[in-house]
């Protein structure tokens, strides 16, 4: 990476670490650097010494590898699953914290809303009625027929058209998704992916949870 794409990082990361906490000023007060030098680091415009890194690592906990970069979120348990997975960390995040809501008995919403969610009553009420978020991924990536359940939502999601060949022949549509590879076209005869895909989701669904619950089956 270049000293301005690392500078770009450091800039966005230590904003990160006292927006909504200090100013800019007071940033720099804890940590033991100049006020300028923070603008400076701030506006990009000068690459931190090593003994600055380590104060500010020192001071909030933080990985040095977060700061420059090479870490995607300050939890280490977070970053190693999104950089597995292509996950962003707040998706990883929250699958974490969805897991935790799904394990514990809270006697209120308010409780949930002081337990996880900081009091934002909207974000709570999403997190509360999504715990079946990590049982639903692992039905969708577990077989093939969770994986034509995931197809069928990618369509929803990110788009898909109907195509079908020129010719004088009839021919069967054919489904054209999209994809992240630019260079790669994926298209599915409708007959792969069931009418009753289309009409029934959720009668599909219920027989793709029962095979998947059928002798206890669980993920390894």
């Amino acid at each position: 990476m270049d000293v301005a794409g690392l500078r770009a990082i450091f800039s966005s990361r230590i904003r990160k670490l006292r927006e909504g906490k200090m100013n800019q000023g007071e940033f720099a007060d804890s940590v033991g650097i100049s006020r300028g030098a923070m603008s400076y680091y701030e506006q990009e415009l000068r690459t931190p010494d090593i003994g600055v890194l380590r104060a500010i690592c020192e001071k909030y906990k933080v990985s040095a590898d977060y700061l420059l970069g090479l870490m995607p979120d300050t939890n280490h348990a977070v970053s190693d699953v999104c950089l597995e997975t292509g996950l962003y960390p707040k998706a990883a995040q929250r699958l974490r914290i969805l897991e935790e809501l799904k394990k514990l008995n809270f006697e209120s919403f308010e409780t949930v809303i002081k337990h996880f969610i900081d009091d934002d009553p909207k974000e709570a009420l999403i997190m509360a009625a999504n715990t079946a978020a990590t049982p639903m991924v692992n039905l969708l990536l577990m077989t093939d027929e969770g994986l034509s359940l995931l197809t069928l939502l990618s369509a929803i999601i990110f788009g898909a058209e109907f195509v079908t060949d020129d010719g004088e022949e009839p021919s069967k549509p054919r489904l054209k998704l999209m994809t992240n590879h630019r260079n790669i076209e994926m298209e599915f005869p409708l007959d792969n992916i069931t009418a009753a895909l289309w009409v029934n989701v959720q009668e599909e669904t219920a027989k793709l949870r029962d095979k998947v619950n059928e002798n206890n089956e669980k993920p390894e």
